[in-house]
């Protein structure tokens, strides 16, 4: 299937190619895009975003790898910078397993690196048991997803912690993008039934490590709740083609907590020499 995608930039530094993060839609991205003008970036919309999409269908994330691979043979793109937020970092990185001749290069920031038990603990859960007692996913579930105008949804945002923490421009891209009309008001643009499916079904990615086909960048938050100290250095320790980057300072929504810094990160990388 042929994906809908946003594009910004020009091809001046190459085409990159990115995938957003569960829960956000790519214009939710904007700041960090402006950054990175240089850049033809080519931004497709994943499965959640697809009108009529049933959440129900998603039994792996294995499914969006081979949706993007799917769409990449179809537009007759290979060999991009792939570029993926959490969700859109593993999503993009087994794609590139798959096929490796799809990608030159990956940067995945605060890519959803589960330790074993928990990914264990949600496996054989049933959906139904784990919207009662997983909390990521019962937040998800229950997550307030209308509001009467714009003002009404910005001040509910900024009431909660991680919103607060967002750059000022990134939050009017939330806010323009991340939210769609809905009656005489506003609803989540990404349905929150979308967002607990994909938190149910996260992929335990250890087997996956010795397999990277292509050089690989992971970008850590310094307060990534993704990617714990234990895992980081496990991580480090086992990655092949692998090189690392901590970004000091913020959470797991890095680019919508700094941007521009977000941009320099992404632009430093590609253009450090792969040895």
């Amino acid at each position: 299937m042929k994906m809908e995608e946003l594009e910004y930039g020009n091809d001046q530094d190459g085409v990159i190619q990115f995938l957003h993060a569960n829960a956000y839609t790519p214009g939710c991205y904007n700041q960090m895009f402006k950054g990175l003008s240089n850049y033809k970036i080519v931004a497709p919309k994943q499965r959640p975003l697809w009108e009529h999409s049933d959440d129900s269908a998603l039994t792996s994330w294995s499914m969006l790898a081979d949706d993007i691979i799917a769409h990449m043979d179809l537009v007759g793109r290979k060999g991009v910078i792939g570029i993926g937020h959490s969700m859109g970092g593993v999503a993009s990185w087994l794609a590139a397993i798959k096929r490796p001749d799809l990608f030159s290069r990956l940067i995945l920031i605060d890519p959803v690196i589960l330790p074993l038990s928990y990914a264990l603990s949600i496996k054989w859960m049933p959906m139904s048991l784990k919207r009662k007692y997983v909390p990521m996913i019962k937040i998800a579930s229950r997550r307030r997803d209308t509001w009467e105008s714009r003002d009404k949804a910005k001040t509910y945002f900024l009431s909660k912690k991680v919103y607060q923490r967002f750059d000022e421009s990134s939050m009017d891209d939330f806010l323009d993008h991340g939210l769609k009309p809905h009656g005489d008001g506003l609803t989540l643009a990404y349905p929150r039934a979308w967002e607990a499916r994909v938190y149910g079904t996260a992929p335990y990615l250890w087997g996956h490590l010795s397999k990277s086909p292509c050089p690989v960048t992971i970008i850590r938050a310094q307060y990534s709740d993704v990617i714990g100290d234990d895992s980081w250095s496990k991580i480090k320790a086992n990655l092949s083609k692998g090189h690392f980057i901590q970004a000091d300072g913020v959470g797991h929504l890095v680019p919508f907590e700094k941007p521009q810094l977000s941009a320099d990160m992404i632009d430093g990388d590609i253009k450090r020499k792969l040895v």
